[in-house]
């Protein structure tokens, strides 16, 4: 997941379909100047779902809902 504001929280959490995912990586992109990247792991009982809303929480602070197709 890429986004800006995420380098620096002391707790990022991502949640797909109501369900906390692992977060395996929350910081600096690395290419892009200000660019921020999330690492996720989806687990298996999330397969099959078709669209599933997203969103991110850093610092208790959620983000914009969006939503993701999950085969």
């Amino acid at each position: 997941l890429y986004g800006t504001g995420i380098r620096g929280a002391q707790n990022v959490q991502v949640f797909v379909a109501g369900q906390s995912v692992p977060v395996l990586y929350a910081g600096s992109q690395g290419q892009y100047q200000g660019l921020d990247q999330i690492n996720i792991t989806l687990p298996a009982s999330l397969a099959g779902t078709g669209e599933a809303s997203l969103y991110i929480v850093t610092d208790g602070k959620a983000s914009n809902m969006t939503t993701i197709h999950i085969q």
